[in-house]
């Protein structure tokens, strides 16, 4: 059985309140280290839901022990992560059955600390896949529209580092005007996804929008040292709503 479907992967995702995308790339590539992460997602915080600046996620993976059963595995997946920011492990709590599936979340967050808020900390089995369909906001943080263009690339990095990876996709984004940025690893070439929203032009209908966009994107990756695996663009909404990969 594929080890990512086994694992307890644990999640840390935390707010910072800046605009500066460096700074919050600084900030994953240091909970990459001090975890070992596989995973790794940054993102412009939605200017409608309550944060401001960018959301950092990362996640390590922790293979069950023989004769553990899955919420002892939750349990001791998550140690790491509570000992680290000084969190007290009576608060985090399992859900869910064995027959229905379990996964175990601290309750107690949005903990100020160190220049950034700790707003989430999850343990499941399996990993985030970079292919799921995500919300991406706009690269100035302004309000979202329905007209809006949103466009996913799918990148091979050329590296299986995870922190490398996070700075070699620093141009990428910028070039991209991207406000998701999900890598992942296994034991291989990282994989990149990119997302961006564009707003229409006035006086410009959906299909013009969506074939300028297209185009400019073609263009823009055109600068880019690394493998192009696919490009997606779609109206409103990431186009994997729509358009399973």
């Amino acid at each position: 059985m594929d080890l990512r479907e086994t694992d307890v992967v644990t999640r840390i995702s935390a707010n910072i309140d800046t605009e500066d995308f460096t700074a919050a790339a600084e900030l994953g590539e240091r909970f990459i280290g001090d975890f070992e992460a596989t995973e790794f997602e940054i993102c412009r915080a939605d200017p409608e839901g309550g944060w401001k600046g960018y959301l950092v996620s990362v996640g390590y993976r922790t293979p069950p022990a023989e004769d553990e059963d899955p919420a002892e595995t939750l349990h001791r997946a998550a140690l790491p992560a509570l000992f680290h920011f000084g969190l007290n492990a009576e608060f985090f709590e399992i859900h869910g059955t064995p027959e229905t599936g379990q996964y175990g979340s601290y309750d107690a967050c949005d903990t100020p600390t160190e220049g950034f808020t700790l707003y989430s900390l999850m343990a499941a089995v399996g990993g985030t896949d970079p292919r799921e369909p995500a919300y991406v906001t706009r690269h100035d943080f302004t309000p979202r529209a329905e007209t809006d263009v949103i466009s996913r690339v799918h990148l091979y990095v050329p590296t299986g580092d995870l922190r490398l990876a996070v700075g070699l996709c620093g141009r990428p984004a910028t070039d991209l005007s991207a406000s998701l940025v999900r890598i992942s690893t296994d034991a291989g070439p990282c994989e990149a996804v990119l997302l961006s929203a564009f707003p229409a032009l006035d006086g410009e209908s959906g299909e013009e929008a969506q074939s300028r966009v297209t185009n400019e994107i073609t263009e823009r990756l055109s600068r880019v040292s690394m493998s192009v695996r696919a490009i997606h663009t779609g109206l409103d909404d990431d186009p994997f709503y729509t358009e399973p990969g």
